[in-house]
Protein backbone atom coordinates (compact mmCIF):
# COMPACT_ATOMS: atom_id res chain seq x y z
CA UNK A 1 0.00 0.00 0.00
CA UNK A 2 1.44 3.38 -1.02
CA UNK A 3 1.92 6.41 1.22
CA UNK A 4 0.51 4.79 4.32
CA UNK A 5 1.88 3.47 7.60
CA UNK A 6 4.05 0.40 7.32
CA UNK A 7 4.40 -1.53 10.54
CA UNK A 8 7.21 -4.02 10.74
CA UNK A 9 6.88 -6.72 13.33
CA UNK A 10 10.06 -8.15 14.82
CA UNK A 11 8.74 -10.68 17.28
CA UNK A 12 11.33 -13.42 16.97
CA UNK A 13 13.16 -13.75 20.26
CA UNK A 14 16.14 -15.27 18.47
CA UNK A 15 16.36 -12.34 16.10
CA UNK A 16 15.94 -9.89 18.97
CA UNK A 17 18.75 -11.44 20.98
CA UNK A 18 21.05 -11.31 18.00
CA UNK A 19 20.53 -7.61 17.39
CA UNK A 20 20.66 -6.70 21.07
CA UNK A 21 23.83 -8.20 22.47
CA UNK A 22 24.16 -5.33 24.98
CA UNK A 23 21.44 -6.22 27.47
CA UNK A 24 20.82 -4.61 30.84
CA UNK A 25 21.05 -6.74 33.95
CA UNK A 26 17.81 -8.33 35.05
CA UNK A 27 15.28 -6.23 36.96
CA UNK A 28 14.75 -7.70 40.40
CA UNK A 29 11.09 -8.60 40.78
CA UNK A 30 9.27 -8.07 44.06
CA UNK A 31 7.37 -10.91 45.69
CA UNK A 32 4.12 -9.01 44.97
CA UNK A 33 5.02 -8.85 41.27
CA UNK A 34 5.80 -12.57 41.18
CA UNK A 35 2.50 -13.36 42.85
CA UNK A 36 0.44 -11.15 40.52
CA UNK A 37 2.10 -12.52 37.39
CA UNK A 38 1.78 -16.13 38.54
CA UNK A 39 -2.01 -15.86 38.91
CA UNK A 40 -2.88 -14.09 35.64
CA UNK A 41 -6.39 -15.07 34.64
CA UNK A 42 -5.82 -15.25 30.90
CA UNK A 43 -3.37 -14.61 28.07
CA UNK A 44 -1.75 -11.19 27.81
CA UNK A 45 -0.48 -9.71 24.56
CA UNK A 46 1.84 -6.70 24.44
CA UNK A 47 2.68 -4.38 21.55
CA UNK A 48 5.91 -2.50 22.27
CA UNK A 49 6.47 0.55 20.08
CA UNK A 50 10.02 1.12 21.24
CA UNK A 51 11.64 -0.05 18.01
CA UNK A 52 13.28 1.17 14.83
CA UNK A 53 16.11 3.70 14.76
CA UNK A 54 16.79 4.32 18.45
CA UNK A 55 19.48 6.24 20.27
CA UNK A 56 22.03 4.11 22.19
CA UNK A 57 20.40 4.64 25.59
CA UNK A 58 16.91 3.86 24.31
CA UNK A 59 18.30 0.65 22.81
CA UNK A 60 19.35 -0.29 26.34
CA UNK A 61 15.88 0.62 27.61
CA UNK A 62 14.38 -1.61 24.91
CA UNK A 63 16.62 -4.44 26.01
CA UNK A 64 15.44 -4.04 29.61
CA UNK A 65 11.82 -4.18 28.50
CA UNK A 66 12.61 -7.45 26.72
CA UNK A 67 14.34 -8.86 29.81
CA UNK A 68 11.48 -7.88 32.11
CA UNK A 69 8.76 -9.44 29.98
CA UNK A 70 10.89 -12.56 29.58
CA UNK A 71 10.89 -12.84 33.39
CA UNK A 72 7.11 -12.45 33.37
CA UNK A 73 6.87 -15.28 30.83
CA UNK A 74 8.88 -17.59 33.07
CA UNK A 75 6.57 -16.93 36.02
CA UNK A 76 3.15 -17.01 34.41
CA UNK A 77 1.06 -20.11 33.80
CA UNK A 78 -0.80 -18.12 31.15
CA UNK A 79 0.74 -17.09 27.85
CA UNK A 80 2.41 -13.69 27.72
CA UNK A 81 3.15 -12.84 24.12
CA UNK A 82 4.84 -9.67 22.92
CA UNK A 83 6.23 -8.04 19.83
CA UNK A 84 8.31 -4.99 19.05
CA UNK A 85 6.58 -2.78 16.52
CA UNK A 86 8.50 -0.45 14.21
CA UNK A 87 6.62 2.52 12.82
CA UNK A 88 7.95 3.78 9.50
CA UNK A 89 7.40 7.30 8.30
CA UNK A 90 4.96 8.10 5.53
CA UNK A 91 6.61 8.06 2.11
CA UNK A 92 5.49 11.46 0.89
CA UNK A 93 6.94 14.86 0.11
CA UNK A 94 3.79 16.69 1.24
CA UNK A 95 3.63 15.87 4.89
CA UNK A 96 1.86 18.43 7.03
CA UNK A 97 2.56 18.52 10.76
CA UNK A 98 3.89 15.60 12.74
CA UNK A 99 3.05 12.22 11.28
CA UNK A 100 1.63 10.08 14.07
CA UNK A 101 -0.56 7.07 13.19
CA UNK A 102 -1.06 6.32 16.90
CA UNK A 103 -2.62 9.63 17.88
CA UNK A 104 -6.08 8.01 18.19
CA UNK A 105 -4.84 5.85 21.08
CA UNK A 106 -3.14 8.84 22.71
CA UNK A 107 0.42 7.74 21.94
CA UNK A 108 2.76 10.51 20.83
CA UNK A 109 6.39 10.41 19.74
CA UNK A 110 9.31 12.27 21.21
CA UNK A 111 12.53 13.32 19.48
CA UNK A 112 15.70 12.17 21.19
CA UNK A 113 18.78 14.20 20.30
CA UNK A 114 22.00 12.20 20.32
CA UNK A 115 24.98 14.28 19.17
CA UNK A 116 23.66 15.83 15.95
CA UNK A 117 21.11 13.10 15.23
CA UNK A 118 17.40 13.16 16.11
CA UNK A 119 15.59 9.88 16.70
CA UNK A 120 11.80 9.85 16.49
CA UNK A 121 10.84 7.54 19.33
CA UNK A 122 7.59 6.04 20.63
CA UNK A 123 8.40 5.00 24.24
CA UNK A 124 5.15 3.15 24.86
CA UNK A 125 3.65 -0.30 25.01
CA UNK A 126 0.03 -1.40 24.82
CA UNK A 127 -1.01 -4.30 27.06
CA UNK A 128 -4.01 -6.27 25.74
CA UNK A 129 -6.13 -8.52 27.96
CA UNK A 130 -9.27 -10.07 26.52
CA UNK A 131 -11.27 -7.13 25.12
CA UNK A 132 -9.42 -4.45 27.08
CA UNK A 133 -6.12 -2.62 26.66
CA UNK A 134 -4.02 -0.10 28.60
CA UNK A 135 -1.03 1.97 27.44
CA UNK A 136 2.21 1.65 29.42
CA UNK A 137 4.81 4.40 29.53
CA UNK A 138 8.36 3.12 29.09
CA UNK A 139 10.19 6.38 29.84
CA UNK A 140 8.93 8.24 32.89
CA UNK A 141 10.06 11.78 32.07
CA UNK A 142 8.05 12.86 29.05
CA UNK A 143 7.74 16.57 29.77
CA UNK A 144 8.92 17.83 26.38
CA UNK A 145 8.58 16.91 22.70
CA UNK A 146 12.35 16.94 22.29
CA UNK A 147 14.78 15.60 24.87
CA UNK A 148 18.51 15.08 25.02
CA UNK A 149 19.86 11.57 25.03
CA UNK A 150 19.32 9.97 28.43
CA UNK A 151 22.21 10.04 30.83
CA UNK A 152 22.89 6.92 32.88
CA UNK A 153 20.81 8.14 35.84
CA UNK A 154 17.79 8.92 33.67
CA UNK A 155 18.10 5.54 31.97
CA UNK A 156 18.29 3.77 35.34
CA UNK A 157 15.20 5.61 36.59
CA UNK A 158 13.19 4.64 33.52
CA UNK A 159 14.25 1.01 33.92
CA UNK A 160 13.31 1.12 37.62
CA UNK A 161 9.73 2.13 36.80
CA UNK A 162 9.17 -0.56 34.14
CA UNK A 163 8.18 -3.22 36.66
CA UNK A 164 5.55 -1.05 38.34
CA UNK A 165 4.15 0.36 35.10
CA UNK A 166 3.53 -3.10 33.64
CA UNK A 167 2.22 -4.59 36.90
CA UNK A 168 -0.21 -1.70 37.33
CA UNK A 169 -1.53 -2.38 33.81
CA UNK A 170 -1.85 -6.14 34.48
CA UNK A 171 -3.65 -5.42 37.74
CA UNK A 172 -6.12 -2.93 36.30
CA UNK A 173 -6.92 -5.01 33.23
CA UNK A 174 -7.91 -8.00 35.32
CA UNK A 175 -10.48 -6.09 37.33
CA UNK A 176 -13.90 -7.00 35.99
CA UNK A 177 -15.18 -3.75 37.39
CA UNK A 178 -13.44 -0.88 39.15
CA UNK A 179 -14.10 -0.62 42.85
CA UNK A 180 -16.28 2.36 43.71
CA UNK A 181 -15.30 5.02 46.22
CA UNK A 182 -17.03 8.29 47.05
CA UNK A 183 -16.38 11.72 48.50
CA UNK A 184 -19.07 12.35 51.09
CA UNK A 185 -21.18 15.49 50.66
CA UNK A 186 -23.91 17.14 52.73
CA UNK A 187 -21.84 18.67 55.54
CA UNK A 188 -20.00 21.37 53.59
CA UNK A 189 -17.07 19.14 52.67
CA UNK A 190 -14.44 20.03 50.07
CA UNK A 191 -16.11 20.32 46.68
CA UNK A 192 -15.07 19.24 43.18
CA UNK A 193 -12.82 22.28 42.62
CA UNK A 194 -10.72 21.53 45.70
CA UNK A 195 -10.46 17.79 45.07
CA UNK A 196 -9.95 17.67 41.30
CA UNK A 197 -6.26 16.69 41.48
CA UNK A 198 -6.59 13.76 43.89
CA UNK A 199 -9.73 12.60 42.07
CA UNK A 200 -7.74 12.49 38.82
CA UNK A 201 -5.13 10.33 40.56
CA UNK A 202 -7.68 8.02 42.18
CA UNK A 203 -9.79 7.64 39.03
CA UNK A 204 -7.06 5.59 37.35
CA UNK A 205 -7.75 2.86 39.90
CA UNK A 206 -11.31 3.47 41.08
CA UNK A 207 -14.67 4.81 40.01
CA UNK A 208 -14.86 8.05 42.01
CA UNK A 209 -18.26 9.52 42.89
CA UNK A 210 -19.76 12.13 45.18
CA UNK A 211 -22.43 10.94 47.63
CA UNK A 212 -24.78 13.39 49.33
CA UNK A 213 -25.56 12.01 52.79
CA UNK A 214 -28.51 14.38 53.13
CA UNK A 215 -30.20 13.42 49.85
CA UNK A 216 -32.78 10.75 50.79
CA UNK A 217 -35.39 8.77 49.00
CA UNK A 218 -38.77 8.95 50.75
CA UNK A 219 -40.36 5.82 52.18
CA UNK A 220 -43.84 5.94 50.65
CA UNK A 221 -45.42 3.99 53.52
CA UNK A 222 -44.16 6.36 56.25
CA UNK A 223 -43.55 9.49 54.16
CA UNK A 224 -40.17 9.82 55.93
CA UNK A 225 -36.56 9.53 54.72
CA UNK A 226 -35.79 5.91 53.81
CA UNK A 227 -32.79 5.18 56.06
CA UNK A 228 -32.52 1.54 55.03
CA UNK A 229 -32.36 2.52 51.36
CA UNK A 230 -29.71 5.13 52.11
CA UNK A 231 -27.53 2.57 53.88
CA UNK A 232 -27.89 0.24 50.89
CA UNK A 233 -26.68 3.05 48.62
CA UNK A 234 -23.70 3.72 50.88
CA UNK A 235 -22.78 0.03 50.88
CA UNK A 236 -22.09 0.10 47.12
CA UNK A 237 -18.89 2.01 47.93
CA UNK A 238 -15.72 0.28 49.07
CA UNK A 239 -14.52 3.44 50.79
CA UNK A 240 -15.93 6.83 51.81
CA UNK A 241 -13.76 9.95 51.99
CA UNK A 242 -14.95 12.55 54.49
CA UNK A 243 -12.87 15.55 53.41
CA UNK A 244 -12.84 18.62 55.67
CA UNK A 245 -16.51 19.00 56.65
CA UNK A 246 -17.54 22.37 58.09
CA UNK A 247 -21.12 21.68 59.13
CA UNK A 248 -22.35 19.75 62.17
CA UNK A 249 -23.22 16.09 61.68
CA UNK A 250 -26.75 15.26 62.78
CA UNK A 251 -27.67 12.04 64.56
CA UNK A 252 -29.06 10.61 61.34
CA UNK A 253 -25.78 11.40 59.53
CA UNK A 254 -23.77 9.62 62.19
CA UNK A 255 -26.14 6.64 62.26
CA UNK A 256 -25.75 6.20 58.51
CA UNK A 257 -21.95 6.34 58.71
CA UNK A 258 -21.88 4.02 61.71
CA UNK A 259 -23.99 1.39 59.97
CA UNK A 260 -21.87 1.71 56.82
CA UNK A 261 -18.81 0.91 58.95
CA UNK A 262 -20.61 -1.95 60.74
CA UNK A 263 -21.39 -3.38 57.28
CA UNK A 264 -17.69 -3.43 56.36
CA UNK A 265 -17.33 -0.03 54.70
CA UNK A 266 -13.91 1.62 54.87
CA UNK A 267 -13.57 5.29 55.84
CA UNK A 268 -10.89 7.93 55.33
CA UNK A 269 -11.62 10.77 57.75
CA UNK A 270 -9.97 14.16 57.17
CA UNK A 271 -11.38 16.07 60.12
CA UNK A 272 -10.15 19.24 61.82
CA UNK A 273 -10.76 20.01 65.47
CA UNK A 274 -11.14 23.78 65.03
CA UNK A 275 -12.37 26.35 62.54
CA UNK A 276 -8.92 27.94 62.14
CA UNK A 277 -7.93 29.33 58.74
CA UNK A 278 -6.08 32.36 57.41
CA UNK A 279 -9.32 34.29 56.82
CA UNK A 280 -9.86 34.38 60.60
CA UNK A 281 -7.12 37.02 60.87
CA UNK A 282 -9.26 39.37 58.75
CA UNK A 283 -6.55 42.02 58.69
CA UNK A 284 -5.73 41.62 62.38
CA UNK A 285 -2.62 40.20 64.00
CA UNK A 286 -4.46 37.49 65.94
CA UNK A 287 -7.77 35.68 66.41
CA UNK A 288 -9.38 33.49 69.06
CA UNK A 289 -9.37 29.77 68.31
CA UNK A 290 -12.87 28.31 68.06
CA UNK A 291 -14.34 24.81 67.95
CA UNK A 292 -15.76 23.83 64.56
CA UNK A 293 -18.66 22.03 66.28
CA UNK A 294 -18.85 18.99 64.00
CA UNK A 295 -20.07 16.66 66.78
CA UNK A 296 -18.02 13.80 65.35
CA UNK A 297 -15.91 12.87 68.38
CA UNK A 298 -18.92 11.24 70.04
CA UNK A 299 -18.91 8.86 67.06
CA UNK A 300 -15.16 8.42 66.64
CA UNK A 301 -14.62 7.64 70.32
CA UNK A 302 -16.37 4.30 69.78
CA UNK A 303 -13.86 3.42 67.05
CA UNK A 304 -10.69 4.20 68.99
CA UNK A 305 -9.54 7.83 68.45
CA UNK A 306 -10.73 11.42 68.66
CA UNK A 307 -9.67 14.75 67.14
CA UNK A 308 -8.39 17.19 69.76
CA UNK A 309 -9.78 20.72 69.83
CA UNK A 310 -6.43 22.35 69.17
CA UNK A 311 -4.00 23.57 66.53
CA UNK A 312 -0.40 22.43 66.53
CA UNK A 313 2.56 24.71 65.85
CA UNK A 314 5.76 23.13 64.61
CA UNK A 315 9.23 24.54 64.12
CA UNK A 316 9.46 22.30 61.05
CA UNK A 317 7.07 24.20 58.81
CA UNK A 318 6.54 25.73 55.40
CA UNK A 319 6.85 29.41 54.57
CA UNK A 320 3.82 31.60 54.12
CA UNK A 321 3.43 34.97 52.33
CA UNK A 322 2.88 37.81 54.79
CA UNK A 323 2.50 41.55 54.06
CA UNK A 324 5.46 43.32 55.64
CA UNK A 325 6.27 47.02 54.99
CA UNK A 326 3.69 46.99 52.16
CA UNK A 327 5.46 44.11 50.44
CA UNK A 328 5.00 40.36 50.47
CA UNK A 329 7.62 38.58 52.55
CA UNK A 330 7.90 34.87 53.21
CA UNK A 331 8.25 33.78 56.83
CA UNK A 332 8.42 30.39 58.47
CA UNK A 333 4.80 29.81 59.45
CA UNK A 334 4.49 27.29 62.32
CA UNK A 335 0.74 26.94 61.69
CA UNK A 336 1.66 25.10 58.46
CA UNK A 337 3.66 22.13 59.77
CA UNK A 338 5.57 19.90 57.38
CA UNK A 339 4.72 16.46 58.74
CA UNK A 340 6.47 13.13 58.21
CA UNK A 341 4.96 9.73 57.43
CA UNK A 342 5.75 6.55 59.37
CA UNK A 343 8.25 4.57 57.28
CA UNK A 344 7.56 1.41 59.31
CA UNK A 345 4.16 0.99 57.65
CA UNK A 346 3.54 0.31 53.96
CA UNK A 347 1.36 3.44 53.60
CA UNK A 348 4.21 5.75 54.63
CA UNK A 349 7.17 3.59 53.65
CA UNK A 350 8.79 6.34 51.59
CA UNK A 351 8.83 8.66 54.64
CA UNK A 352 7.31 11.49 52.64
CA UNK A 353 6.92 15.09 53.77
CA UNK A 354 3.31 16.28 53.97
CA UNK A 355 2.10 19.87 53.58
CA UNK A 356 -0.64 20.89 56.03
CA UNK A 357 -2.50 23.95 57.27
CA UNK A 358 -3.84 24.50 60.81
CA UNK A 359 -3.71 20.82 61.70
CA UNK A 360 -5.06 19.42 64.98
CA UNK A 361 -3.63 16.58 67.07
CA UNK A 362 -5.23 13.16 67.57
CA UNK A 363 -5.96 11.38 70.83
CA UNK A 364 -5.56 7.62 70.36
CA UNK A 365 -7.81 5.66 72.71
CA UNK A 366 -7.34 2.12 71.38
CA UNK A 367 -3.55 1.98 71.16
CA UNK A 368 -3.50 -1.81 70.77
CA UNK A 369 -5.25 -1.77 67.40
CA UNK A 370 -3.83 1.52 66.10
CA UNK A 371 -0.82 2.47 64.01
CA UNK A 372 0.44 6.05 63.88
CA UNK A 373 0.83 7.08 60.21
CA UNK A 374 1.84 10.76 60.43
CA UNK A 375 3.46 12.80 63.22
CA UNK A 376 4.81 16.27 63.76
CA UNK A 377 8.41 16.95 64.76
CA UNK A 378 9.58 16.94 68.36
CA UNK A 379 9.57 20.76 68.35
CA UNK A 380 5.80 21.01 68.49
CA UNK A 381 3.32 22.84 70.73
CA UNK A 382 -0.47 23.14 70.75
CA UNK A 383 -2.90 26.04 70.98
CA UNK A 384 -6.19 25.20 72.71
CA UNK A 385 -9.73 26.39 72.11
CA UNK A 386 -10.29 30.02 73.25
CA UNK A 387 -6.55 30.77 73.15
CA UNK A 388 -5.03 33.22 70.67
CA UNK A 389 -3.57 32.34 67.29
CA UNK A 390 -1.12 35.16 66.65
CA UNK A 391 1.49 36.53 64.26
CA UNK A 392 3.62 37.08 67.35
CA UNK A 393 4.91 33.54 66.94
CA UNK A 394 7.11 34.82 64.09
CA UNK A 395 8.80 37.45 66.24
CA UNK A 396 8.93 35.36 69.41
CA UNK A 397 9.21 31.70 68.50
CA UNK A 398 8.88 29.22 71.39
CA UNK A 399 11.98 27.83 73.07
CA UNK A 400 10.28 24.92 74.89
CA UNK A 401 8.17 22.24 73.26
CA UNK A 402 5.57 19.63 74.15
CA UNK A 403 6.95 17.04 71.73
CA UNK A 404 5.61 15.02 68.78
CA UNK A 405 1.90 14.99 68.04
CA UNK A 406 -0.04 12.36 66.11
CA UNK A 407 -1.91 13.70 63.09
CA UNK A 408 -2.95 10.50 61.28
CA UNK A 409 -3.80 7.06 62.62
CA UNK A 410 -4.84 3.72 61.15
CA UNK A 411 -7.26 1.63 63.23
CA UNK A 412 -7.82 -2.04 62.36
CA UNK A 413 -10.26 -4.13 64.39
CA UNK A 414 -13.86 -5.22 64.82
CA UNK A 415 -15.57 -1.92 65.50
CA UNK A 416 -18.34 -1.48 68.06
CA UNK A 417 -21.35 0.51 66.95
CA UNK A 418 -22.04 3.86 68.56
CA UNK A 419 -25.72 2.88 68.38
CA UNK A 420 -25.60 -0.54 70.01
CA UNK A 421 -28.09 0.71 72.62
CA UNK A 422 -30.86 0.91 70.01
CA UNK A 423 -33.22 -2.01 70.47
CA UNK A 424 -33.70 -2.80 66.81
CA UNK A 425 -32.62 -5.97 65.05
CA UNK A 426 -31.83 -4.03 61.87
CA UNK A 427 -29.14 -1.97 63.63
CA UNK A 428 -25.80 -3.78 63.40
CA UNK A 429 -23.97 -3.73 66.72
CA UNK A 430 -20.47 -4.85 65.65
CA UNK A 431 -18.46 -5.07 62.43
CA UNK A 432 -16.31 -7.87 61.11
CA UNK A 433 -12.58 -7.06 60.99
CA UNK A 434 -12.47 -3.61 59.41
CA UNK A 435 -10.14 -0.62 59.09
CA UNK A 436 -10.28 3.17 58.94
CA UNK A 437 -7.81 6.04 58.75
CA UNK A 438 -8.32 9.28 60.68
CA UNK A 439 -6.36 12.41 59.65
CA UNK A 440 -6.64 15.64 61.64
CA UNK A 441 -6.25 18.02 58.69
CA UNK A 442 -8.52 18.45 55.69
CA UNK A 443 -6.06 20.50 53.65
CA UNK A 444 -3.81 17.46 53.15
CA UNK A 445 -6.17 16.33 50.36
CA UNK A 446 -7.07 19.76 48.94
CA UNK A 447 -5.56 21.41 45.89
CA UNK A 448 -5.56 25.20 45.65
CA UNK A 449 -8.23 26.69 43.41
CA UNK A 450 -7.52 30.13 41.98
CA UNK A 451 -10.81 31.30 40.40
CA UNK A 452 -12.17 31.28 37.85
CA UNK A 453 -10.50 28.23 36.36
CA UNK A 454 -6.86 27.90 37.44
CA UNK A 455 -5.91 25.00 39.69
CA UNK A 456 -2.66 24.34 41.49
CA UNK A 457 -1.91 20.62 41.88
CA UNK A 458 -2.12 18.88 45.23
CA UNK A 459 1.02 19.54 47.29
CA UNK A 460 1.94 22.74 45.42
CA UNK A 461 4.28 24.91 47.50
CA UNK A 462 4.11 28.59 46.57
CA UNK A 463 7.39 29.57 48.14
CA UNK A 464 9.48 26.95 46.38
CA UNK A 465 7.27 26.87 43.25
CA UNK A 466 7.47 23.10 43.48
CA UNK A 467 5.19 20.18 44.32
CA UNK A 468 5.40 17.95 47.38
CA UNK A 469 4.56 14.43 46.18
CA UNK A 470 3.95 13.30 49.75
CA UNK A 471 0.33 14.49 49.91
CA UNK A 472 -0.70 12.57 46.79
CA UNK A 473 1.37 9.51 47.71
CA UNK A 474 -0.12 9.33 51.19
CA UNK A 475 -3.75 9.73 50.12
CA UNK A 476 -3.41 7.24 47.26
CA UNK A 477 -1.63 4.73 49.49
CA UNK A 478 -4.27 5.18 52.19
CA UNK A 479 -7.15 4.51 49.79
CA UNK A 480 -5.38 1.53 48.22
CA UNK A 481 -4.65 0.07 51.65
CA UNK A 482 -8.25 0.51 52.78
CA UNK A 483 -9.53 -1.02 49.52
CA UNK A 484 -7.25 -4.06 49.78
CA UNK A 485 -4.89 -3.05 46.96
CA UNK A 486 -1.68 -2.90 48.95
CA UNK A 487 0.19 -5.07 46.42
CA UNK A 488 0.40 -2.00 44.17
CA UNK A 489 1.70 0.11 47.06
CA UNK A 490 4.48 -2.37 47.76
CA UNK A 491 5.62 -2.60 44.13
CA UNK A 492 5.57 1.18 43.74
CA UNK A 493 7.41 1.66 47.05
CA UNK A 494 10.12 -0.72 45.83
CA UNK A 495 10.34 1.23 42.57
CA UNK A 496 10.60 4.62 44.26
CA UNK A 497 13.12 3.46 46.83
CA UNK A 498 15.33 2.18 44.01
CA UNK A 499 14.75 5.45 42.17
CA UNK A 500 16.20 7.39 45.13
CA UNK A 501 19.37 5.28 45.35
Amino acid sequence: MKNILVILITSSLFFYSCINPESQSEIQLTEETKQLVSILEDKIYINIYLDGELSPQFKKLKSSVHDLISQFQNLSEKEIDFEFVQIKEKDTTKQEGVYNPLVNIDIHPIWVKNNESFHKTYPYAIVHFREKSIPVLLHNSLYYDTIMELDDTELKNSINYLQYNFIEAFYLLQQNEKKRIAFLMGNEQLDSTNTWDIRNTLSRFYTVDFFDLRSFEINTSTNEPDIKKQIEKLNQYKCLIIAKPNKEFLDIDKLLLDQYIMSGGKTLWLIEGTSANMNNFNGNMDFTLKDNNLSLNELLIHYGATINKDVITDEKCSKSPVYYNNEIAYFNWPYKPILTTNSNHVIGKLEDSILTDFVSSINIIDKKNSTILIQSSKKTNTIQINDEVSFDIIKNPPITFEGQKTTAVLIEKKFNSAYSYINNNEVKKKSELNKMIIISDGDIIANIHNPPNFYYPLGYYHYGRNIFDGNTNFILNSIQYLCGDEELIKVLNYTKLNHEK
